[in-house]
């Protein structure tokens, strides 16, 4: 089974690896500003933790904002049905909020929002260099588009931390197992649990011996390590070592495959989540024979959600299996990609109707 580590690409045009993906980046933002724009009016209906009623900060992003305004509590937040712990969330996102924010004294919404699109941009760049280095140029350029126009893209323009995780993701296979390898996969694993899908690439690569096993040693002791000292400081809180996992599991009563039957026989639509997953799927097996560590992250990323989450949350979760969008774009060539572009968009403003719509679903 063959592995490809990036290499510079030599015949690459250095503005190209800038001016592209900016553009795509903010093109793609200005699209999702829009259609999140046109939900304002529902999103004020929306469970509210702070007063901004916004559909940037909506949904998780009340969550995340909350933390940064008044931290972690032992006791639920919410108790409808089900108690909601805000400890479910994990600190990076909350943490760079704060920081960026000069500990409040910026509007920590405003903040969130414009810094969630920032980093977006930055998540393009590093995305189109690293499909560029392991896919071509042309899969580099639709590889991007499909990225950044994905149907749950638009999350990408939400207080959310998606776009944190996903830029630390993409450095991290840029680095190519290289110094800072570690730390970016210590700061994914800060901002979501779904970092645990870097060490499962490390521990895959290590078996399969093509890689400094040295390297991929302090990758996964970087992983592991990060994701123990959070559950030491949730014991710290709460008692309970487990506290992270019970707080997921408390979260909602259909997950996983009951959420995918049940939403399929209520919710029309919900078939559309469902093949954007199962598109993110095939992404990465695409990618499995000759990128094997990207595809292993993807595949074990998506794995993470699907058995987590509700059907709806699935694409949100998905989408940071990026390396399926790079794969799919080699896969198809230039025509077929940019028809898939065009459907990710359609996608991505059903998946906002669906989401912040009058029969709101939360992504």
């Amino acid at each position: 089974m063959a592995i490809n580590v990036p290499r510079p690409a030599p015949t690459a045009r250095r503005a190209s690896w800038i001016v592209l993906p900016v553009i795509i980046a903010l093109a793609s933002r200005v699209f999702s500003a829009i259609l999140l724009l046109l939900r304002a009016n529902d999103a004020r209906a929306l469970p509210q933790l702070i007063p901004d009623s916004s559909p940037f900060v909506a949904w998780d992003g009340q969550w995340y904002l909350h933390i940064v305004q008044f931290g972690y509590h032992a006791a639920p937040l919410q108790s409808v049905r089900l108690a909601h712990y805000d400890f479910a969330f994990f600190p990076g996102w909350p943490l760079l909020i704060r920081l960026v924010s000069l500990n409040g004294l910026l509007p920590t919404d405003g903040t969130a929002v414009l810094l969630a699109n920032f980093l977006f941009v930055l998540v393009a760049i590093a995305a189109y260099r690293l499909f560029a280095d392991r896919f071509g140029q042309q899969a580099a350029l639709w590889g991007t588009i499909l990225l950044a126009f994905n149907p749950a893209a638009y999350v990408f323009s939400m207080a959310y931390s998606e776009t944190l995780f996903v830029l630390m993701a993409v450095l991290y296979f840029l680095d190519g197992y290289g110094r800072r390898s570690p730390i970016f996969a210590a700061l994914a694993t800060v901002a979501r649990a779904t970092g645990l899908a870097i060490g499962a690439s490390a521990a895959v690569m290590f078996v399969l011996g093509k890689v400094p096993r040295r390297r991929l040693v302090l990758i996964g002791a970087a992983v592991a390590i990060t994701f123990a000292a959070w559950c030491v400081i949730l014991w710290t809180l709460t008692g309970s070592f487990t506290a992270w996992y019970d707080a997921e599991a408390s979260w909602g009563v259909y997950r996983g495959l009951n959420s995918i039957l049940r939403d399929l026989t209520i919710e029309p639509l919900s078939a559309a989540w469902l093949l954007f997953v199962g598109l993110m799927i095939l992404g990465c097996l695409l990618a499995l024979r000759s990128h094997t560590d990207m595809a292993v992250y993807g595949l074990v990323a998506i794995s993470l959600a699907v058995y987590g989450s509700p059907l709806s949350s699935m694409p949100r979760l998905t989408m940071v299996a990026f390396p399926a969008f790079g794969a799919l774009a080699n896969k198809l060539g230039a025509r077929a990609s940019a028809l898939l572009g065009v459907l990710f968009a359609v996608g991505e403003i059903i998946f906002v109707q669906i989401a912040l719509g009058p029969t709101s679903h939360s992504p």
